[in-house]
């Protein structure tokens, strides 16, 4: 599959294909809710949307029909039809939101650069044009974390809107990746043992300055994500498949959300929720665990694909190819607290 049809890049790509996996039958480590629902399509007719993000009611994706062009669209909270973030018409990939900002990597200068834009000012404001790369923008709050190609490999920088300062968080050798940020926490793949060892989850303390190595296990991690200082993400340890583990930086603890025999990928925590793609049921599906009850919810599974998933106040968005055409849908998950 390309952009347009989930493909999950090229490095996890291949270690999909090389890796010898089982597609039967699989279960988390909670008690599982006993019926799904297929969610509510958001993304209107027309619409040809790429991986979608949720934060504070809106939800926003990479549109490919809108205007004729590749640009960032918002959905507000309220629904309706959704509208470019930007007026420029150029390449632009990679949203994330966080209240009413947006960020995005951005092509106008010829090449990719850092833009955000407040959705309820409508000002709009570069964050990093180094004429380098940048990409994988995430916004929390007040600080944008992103993967910067400055030094000649790519590296993990920041900026704090509210002082307009940009800082280096970690431009150790090799690849550092898949940024991703809350609060006081910044963490990332990371390969500077090598890429040999698939990748390990780094993590930096943005009020000390702190390095911690959150996971290194041989057989690789990928994709990390942070919420209250536990951060998830996908593991390969149980060669077996890909599994959901969670580290919890307060008391050091490890655990595992989800270990089916078959493989699960790309979650997101928000709050008490962590979600991600389960292929248990042979196809691509979205679950959720919630970490406050131990329960573990089937968000959509849908006989055809879903990817993607995000998550904000209990509300899981993901990218659905049903029909034969991507789409952006919505589920709610119930119970526990919202964020």
């Amino acid at each position: 599959m390309d952009r347009r049809h989930l493909l999950i890049g090229a490095t996890l790509a291949v270690v999909l294909i090389v890796a010898a996996l089982a597609l039967a039958s699989g279960g988390g480590d909670g008690a599982a809710a006993t019926s799904a629902h297929d969610g509510v399509r958001i993304s209107p007719d027309g619409s040809n949307p790429l991986y979608p993000v949720v934060g504070g009611g809106r939800v926003a994706w990479e549109e490919h029909a809108l205007g004729g062009r590749s640009s960032i669209a918002v959905l507000g909270a309220g629904g309706g039809e959704p509208s470019a973030v930007s007026a420029t018409a150029s390449l632009q990939f990679s949203p994330s939101l966080s209240g009413d900002r947006v960020v995005w990597q951005d092509r106008r200068n010829g090449n990719w650069d850092i833009y955000l834009v407040n959705l309820t000012t409508g000002e709009e404001m570069p964050v990093c044009t180094h004429p380098a790369k940048q990409s994988h923008p995430v916004i929390s709050g007040e600080i944008v974390v992103w993967t910067d190609e400055r030094h000649g490999d790519p590296d993990i920088y920041a900026f704090d809107l509210a002082n307009r300062t940009e800082r280096a968080i970690c431009v150790q050798s090799q690849t550092q990746y898949n940024p991703d940020v809350d609060g006081d926490v910044v963490v990332w793949e990371d390969y500077r043992r090598g890429y040999e060892t698939a990748g390990d989850i780094y993590a930096h303390l943005l009020s000390t300055g702190e390095e911690r190595v959150i996971c290194d296990d041989p057989r690789g991690q990928w994709c990390p994500s942070v919420s209250d200082n536990r951060i998830v993400w996908q593991d390969y340890r149980s060669r077996i498949g890909f599994d959901i583990y969670l580290h919890d930086l307060a008391t050091g603890e490890e655990r595992v959300i989800s270990s089916g025999s078959g493989r699960e990928w790309l979650p997101k925590i928000r709050g008490d929720l962590v979600v991600w793609v389960d292929e248990r049921n042979r196809n691509w599906d979205i679950y959720a665990y919630d970490l406050a009850t131990g329960t573990e919810h089937p968000v959509c599974t849908h006989p055809d694909d879903q990817g993607w998933p995000s998550v904000s106040d209990r509300a899981v968005v993901w990218l659905d190819y049903r029909d034969g055409r991507n789409t952006v849908y919505r589920a709610e998950v119930p119970g526990g607290r919202n964020l």
